[in-house]
């Protein structure tokens, strides 16, 4: 069997980040599995320069960044990348220390590591035709890339406009690859369309990892959330923020500071400029409406445990990572109707069109104020979230695994 090397650079990228999305938990699982093995090599490219590690070097890194707490000081070499953060220049400077070689031709880093390579990329980043160019010249016989979220090369408005752009590129890349893993149905369709002659594939999508449980502080600051409604995700047109938002106007308009409490988890992102005045202008802000970005795993763990639900009304996802984190923590979904979610929940959510607003309310008052003499329609979910069970780490990389044997990788 090839040698596995795992490409990191984007786990070192968003080092300033406290909350990984979906595509950084993959990259981080498949890093944690393989830092155990003796053989495998991890691929960490910084500007010019490229830098392998082993497994003891990973793991060592992997925990320093998700402990959370403060990296050592960079090295002289991250003191002069003005351009990142502080924390992202003292990953940086970690991952060299930790390193085994590093040098600005890749080709030439790779040979000077014996043996036949399999390059694995599960991030959907950093793919290009010169860099897979440069590591079979160093010996990595297979290239097998990981497609995660390619939602925006057909639904481009509920993107920032750069990112098509993007996704066409890491798609011409990953047509260059020996194989493709999907990380769901609705993502394999995308590239089939958008690939003349792609290489093998195989669905395989993502475990989910429980988040910790929260504990002293992080409990203590979670108990803000209880009985009230969350939102999880970056803040972006997809996500659809804006309709809830008009919903809780609504609320407000009518209830005032009695309305139902809605919490907003995530940090803004582009192209949601109205969103953005409403959570810095409305009078309801901060009284019935809340943003909390950069939280922890564990804070936002805590809030979720003690949520009254999740909100996904999402109109496109890759994945539906916080709707199963969601549940796996026993907080009830309210979800848009779109395959994404449906693969992820199953049927335990309650699933709703995003656009029909009527039915998120009506939904968010049956379950911020169950009926006596009615259908308890929360209550009807928790019973079905007794047989949740998220999906396991061991099934997606059985699946990986069997599929690299199948193209000789």
């Amino acid at each position: 069997m090839a040698r596995r090397l795992l490409d990191l650079t984007r786990t070192v990228a968003r080092a300033g980040r406290l909350t990984p999305g979906a595509i950084d938990r993959t990259e981080r699982a498949w890093a944690a599995r393989l830092s155990a093995d003796p053989e495998a090599r991890f691929l960490v490219s910084a500007g010019p320069r490229h830098l392998l590690l082993d497994g003891a070097g990973a793991q060592t890194l992997i925990a320093a960044l998700e402990s959370g707490e403060e990296l050592p000081p960079a090295d002289l070499r991250g003191a002069f990348s003005p351009w990142k953060t502080e924390r992202q220049r003292r990953a940086d400077s970690l991952a060299r220390r930790l390193s085994l070689g590093m040098g600005e031709d890749l080709t030439a880093l790779l040979a000077a590591q014996p043996g036949r390579w399999t390059y694995l990329n599960m991030a959907q980043a950093q793919l290009d035709a010169a860099r897979l160019k440069a590591l079979r010249a160093g010996g990595a016989r297979r290239a097998v890339a990981m497609a995660h979220d390619l939602v925006a090369l057909e639904r481009p408005e509920l993107t920032r406009p750069t990112e098509p752009t993007r996704l066409l590129a890491f798609l011409a890349a990953a047509g260059l690859c020996d194989g493709l893993i999907y990380a769901s149905r609705e993502t394999a369709e995308i590239a089939a369309r958008g690939l003349e002659s792609p290489p093998p594939g195989r669905l395989a999508p993502p475990g989910v990892t429980p988040l910790p449980t929260p504990s002293g502080a992080d409990a203590d600051d979670a108990a803000e959330a209880e009985g009230a409604f969350v939102m999880l995700g970056a803040i972006e047109p997809r996500r659809n923020h804006l309709a809830m938002l008009w919903i809780w106007r609504r609320l407000w308009d009518e209830l005032g500071d009695a309305a139902p409490r809605l919490f907003i988890l995530g940090r803004r992102a582009s192209e949601s400029e109205m969103v953005q005045d409403i959570l810095d202008r409305s009078p309801m802000a901060g009284r019935i409406v809340f943003e909390r970005s950069e939280l922890s795993d564990a804070q936002v763990a805590g809030r979720l445990s003690v949520a009254c639900a999740l909100l996904a009304p999402s109109f496109a996802e890759g994945s539906g990572l916080a709707v199963a984190e969601a549940l796996t923590l026993g907080c009830p979904v309210l979800a848009a109707d779109i395959p994404a979610l449906r693969a992820a929940g199953g049927e335990t959510p309650e699933f709703i069109d995003p656009l029909d607003l009527p039915e998120w309310l009506e939904a968010i008052l049956a379950y911020a104020h169950p009926a006596e003499d009615g259908p308890d329609r929360r209550g009807a979910q928790l019973g079905r979230l007794a047989a949740w069970q998220p999906r396991a780490w061991a099934d997606h990389f059985a699946e990986v695994d069997d599929f690299l044997e199948e193209i000789g990788a």
